[in-house]
C-alpha cells in the first residue's frame, strides 16, 4: 500500500491553518475539481453551544468552506444527520455551525434525516451485520465529500474523529442498526460504500474528558488533514498520546484494508508530531468497565445511551452517590430477552425506550435517548423516570447537579494537566 500523506498545521487562525494544510496536500485546486458538487460533513451530533468541543467548531467549518470556495466548485452543501434522538437543524443552530456555514457562503444546508430520495446500497463482503444502507442521492452523486470532524473522547469508542464522523450520513434506522452490531466494523462497512475523499480534522480545541457530550475543551491549536481517514485518525492518536493498538477502529480498518495506521506508512508534512504533542485526558480507555462497582448489560447499546450512562456514573461520583448505589445492574440496548444472570428488582435499571417492554421487572429510565437526569435520578431515587412532566420537574434540580459535575470535571482536568506536566519535567530531567 502506498504511503498516506497527512498534513499538520499549528496556529491561531483557522482559515490560514486549513489553507496551509491543503497546500501540503497539493493545494485546494488539486483536491477539489472546478464546477463540482462538494458536500461538507461536520460533526454536529448534539445541541451544544460553541466552545464545548462537542461539535466541530463554527470557525473550523467556516474556514473549510471558504478554502473550498477558492477551487470554484459549482456548489457547496453542508450536510449532517445528528445523533439518535437529536434534531439536526437544532444542533446546527445551537452549535453555531449553521450560521458559520451561511456566513462563509455555503449554497445549501441539508438535514440528512429528512431526505426522502434515498438509494439502497448493499455492502459487499461486510465485516459487520450491516447488510445494506440507505443513502441520500445528493451524497452519492456529489463529486467530493469533505469530512470535517472534531477529535473528542468517546465512551463507547475511546475517541471520535475522522472515521466515526461518517456515521452522520445515515438516517436513524441505519444509525440504530449500526449499534446493534460491532460498531467499529459497521463504521468501516459504511466507509466502503460512501468514502469522503478528504478529511480536515478540527484539533484547535479538541474535547478530552467525559465525551462525547460532556467534554472538557483543551487548547491544542492544530488542524490535521489528509485523504486517508485511517492515517488522519492514527496521526492524531499519536499527537495526543493514544496507543492505536488499543482502539477497535484500526483493527476493523485493517480487516477492510482501508488505509494506513502504521506510522512507517504515513508521511507527515508541516508540523512534526513531536513538536505539537500534548497528551490528552481520555478516561474511557476501558469503556464501561471503568466502573467496576456496577454491573452493565450494554450489548447493542447506542453511543448516546452509553454516553449518558457513563456521564451518570461520573455525576454520581461528583455528588458522593456512587458508593451508595454500588452493585446495581444497568441494562441498556435492545434485548430480545432478559440477559442471563440479571437480577431484576429495585437494584436493576432498564434504560431507554427500546427496553420499555421490561418495565415492571425493575426500575425504568425512559426516552430515546433518555433525558440526561433520568438515569441519574432513577438510580438515586429508586423510582421510574420516563415522562415529560418528570423531566420538567427535575430540570431545576438537575441544573444544580450539572454545576456540581462541571466543578468535578474541571478539577479532574486540572489534576491530569498537573500530573502530565510533572511527568514531562521528570522526562526532561
Amino acid at each position: 500500500m502506498a504511503k498516506s500523506i497527512v498534513a499538520i498545521t499549528k496556529g491561531t487562525d483557522a482559515e490560514k491553518m486549513v489553507g496551509e494544510a491543503l497546500s501540503h496536500l497539493g493545494g485546494v485546486s488539486s483536491l477539489i475539481k472546478p464546477n463540482s458538487s462538494v458536500v461538507v460533513k461536520p460533526n454536529a451530533g448534539h445541541a451544544f453551544p460553541p466552545g464545548t468541543s462537542v461539535n466541530t467548531s463554527p470557525e473550523m467549518v467556516g474556514a473549510v468552506i471558504r478554502n473550498i470556495r477558492k477551487a470554484n466548485p459549482k456548489q457547496i452543501i453542508l450536510a449532517e444527520a445528528a445523533s439518535l434522538g437529536s434534531d439536526t437543524m437544532e444542533c446546527l443552530k445551537v452549535s453555531g455551525i449553521g450560521e458559520a456555514a451561511e456566513e462563509a457562503g455555503v449554497d445549501k444546508i441539508i438535514d440528512i434525516k429528512r431526505e426522502k430520495d434515498l438509494i439502497r446500497i448493499p455492502i459487499r463482503d461486510a465485516i459487520s451485520d450491516l447488510p445494506l444502507v440507505l443513502l441520500p442521492r445528493f451524497l452519492i452523486e456529489a463529486e467530493h465529500i469533505v469530512n470535517v470532524p472534531i477529535f473528542k473522547s468517546h465512551v463507547s469508542m475511546v475517541f471520535s474523529c475522522a472515521l466515526k464522523n461518517i456515521k452522520g450520513v445515515v438516517q436513524d434506522k441505519v444509525h440504530h442498526q449500526m449499534h446493534q452490531t460491532n460498531l467499529a466494523s459497521a463504521v468501516m462497512d459504511l466507509w466502503s460504500v460512501v468514502r469522503a475523499d478528504l478529511t480536515i480534522a478540527d484539533m484547535i480545541r479538541p474535547g478530552e474528558g467525559f465525551g462525547p457530550h460532556s467534554t472538557s475543551p483543551m487548547d491544542f491549536g492544530c488542524v490535521v488533514a489528509g485523504k486517508d481517514p485511517v492515517a488522519v485518525d492514527a496521526t492524531i492518536c499519536r499527537m495526543v498520546g493514544l496507543d492505536v493498538t488499543g482502539v477497535s477502529y484500526f483493527e476493523a480498518a485493517r480487516e477492510r484494508m482501508m488505509g494506513n495506521d502504521d506510522e512507517k506508512n504515513i508521511e507527515i508534512r508541516g508540523e512534526k508530531i513531536a513538536d505539537v504533542f500534548k497528551k490528552l485526558w481520555l478516561p474511557y480507555l476501558a469503556g464501561l468497565d471503568t466502573w467496576t462497582e456496577y454491573k452493565f448489560y450494554a450489548k447493542g447499546a447506542c453511543s448516546s445511551c452509553q454516553g449518558l450512562l457513563a456521564y451518570t456514573m461520573e455525576i454520581l461520583k461528583a455528588k458522593g452517590e456512587y458508593d451508595k448505589n454500588a452493585g446495581m445492574s444497568l441494562v441498556v440496548g435492545r434485548k430480545k430477552e432478559l440477559p442471563k444472570g440479571l437480577k431484576t428488582g429495585t437494584d436493576c435499571v432498564f434504560i431507554g425506550d427500546c427496553l420499555k417492554k421490561y418495565r415492571g421487572e425493575g426500575l425504568f429510565a425512559g426516552g430515546c435517548p433518555p433525558a440526561e437526569p433520568f438515569i441519574l435520578y432513577t438510580i438515586m431515587d429508586r423510582k421510574d423516570y420516563a415522562t415529560a412532566e418528570q423531566g420538567e420537574a427535575a430540570r431545576h434540580r438537575y441544573e444544580d447537579d450539572v454545576r456540581i459535575f462541571k466543578k468535578y470535571a474541571d478539577e479532574k482536568q486540572k489534576k491530569h494537566r498537573a500530573d502530565t506536566e510533572e511527568k514531562n519535567i521528570k522526562r526532561k530531567s
